[in-house]
């Protein structure tokens, strides 16, 4: 372990601060690691157009989807840290990884430091109507008297939406059967087609359906109820300890990247989050913004990869 003398230590932060100064004198990449037009594509294109106006730089987007985000991240690991090269992606991909790709799913965890998260959007599980059962209550109630019988639609093995079903059955002791879909659109079909009793899917993608009467909602799983949908409760509130989640877009720095740029990227971000644009163009994708700090993000990596290590082993999913 290398050990600095005090002498030294002001002497990196000085160059640090240097480094800041100058910077930036080019465009920075922001790699997306889905493809466009995808939410998370949106959220990273509305912060990297804010942080080019404040930055006064062009912020260049490369998306690079597919392999649950590992293209995208075997791409920006390999750049250099010097402040140019940046990752937007998601938090499936951040924090499943590892457990769902053992051998490779690594290089989130040791490639890369945290700059922060951009903005949430919570599930909601919700049925369909001809299942006659509108609370957690009566779900129970229901596979007690069918058991075996439930099932529900999510999108791909592996994905946020599918693993937060898991997540649910653990924590509710429910018995049901999780059907994957190949995207949120054909997973929202399969319970309007009475295919699929039950949705777990994001709440842009649910509101309209809500909204309509066509998916009946049972409960959120964000940390507080949805800003969207108010009146529908929590699955905290409702007794279940341990099933706080949310899909998340965040970006992340090249390992090594100075320290000084990770704090002047973080904070013109946060200042933009606060800007009544930002906000509403979020809100139009039922997003919140979360722009967090470095430690702040840092620890909330370590808690959530550690739950969804759990939550994958005992659901037995391998990937790889």
């Amino acid at each position: 372990m290398t050990r600095f003398t005090p002498a030294a230590i002001v002497l990196l932060a000085l160059v640090n601060t240097a480094f800041a100064q100058s910077y930036p004198n080019r465009p920075i990449t922001l790699t997306v690691s889905t493809t466009p037009g995808a939410s998370p594509d949106l959220i990273a294109r509305l912060f990297g157009q804010a942080l080019s106006g404040a930055l006064k730089t062009p912020v260049v987007i490369e998306n690079k989807g597919g392999a649950n985000g590992q293209i995208a991240v075997a791409a920006v690991a390999q750049a250099a840290p010097d402040g140019y090269s940046f990752l937007a992606t998601t938090g499936a991909t951040l924090t499943t990884n590892p457990a769902l790709y053992p051998k490779t799913g690594q290089l989130v965890v040791s490639a890369f430091t945290p700059v922060t998260r951009f903005a949430h959007q919570d599930f909601i599980i919700t049925a369909r109507p001809s299942l006659n059962v509108r609370s957690l209550a009566e779900l129970k109630e229901w596979t007690k008297k069918n058991p075996g019988k439930l099932n529900v639609a999510t999108t791909a093995l592996g994905s946020l939406a599918y693993l937060t079903a898991q997540l649910f059955k653990q924590a509710a002791s429910l018995d049901f059967v999780t059907i994957p879909h190949n995207g949120g659109g054909l997973a929202v079909g399969a319970v309007l087609g009475d295919h699929a009793d039950l949705l777990v899917e994001t709440v842009s993608l649910s509101r309209p359906h809500i909204e309509s009467g066509k998916l009946i909602p049972i409960a959120t799983t964000g940390p507080r109820r949805s800003a969207f949908l108010p009146d529908v409760p929590t699955l905290k509130e409702l007794g279940l300890e341990g099933c706080e989640t949310s899909g998340w877009t965040a970006m992340v720095a090249p390992k090594d990247t100075p320290s000084a740029i990770i704090a002047l990227i973080q904070g013109e971000l946060a200042k933009s989050a606060k800007s009544d644009e930002v906000k509403k163009k979020l809100a139009d994708l039922s997003a919140e913004p979360v722009v967090n700090t470095p430690e702040e993000f840092a620890r909330e990596l370590r808690e959530e990869r550690a739950m969804w290590g759990r939550v994958i082993k005992q659901a037995g999913i391998k990937l790889e």
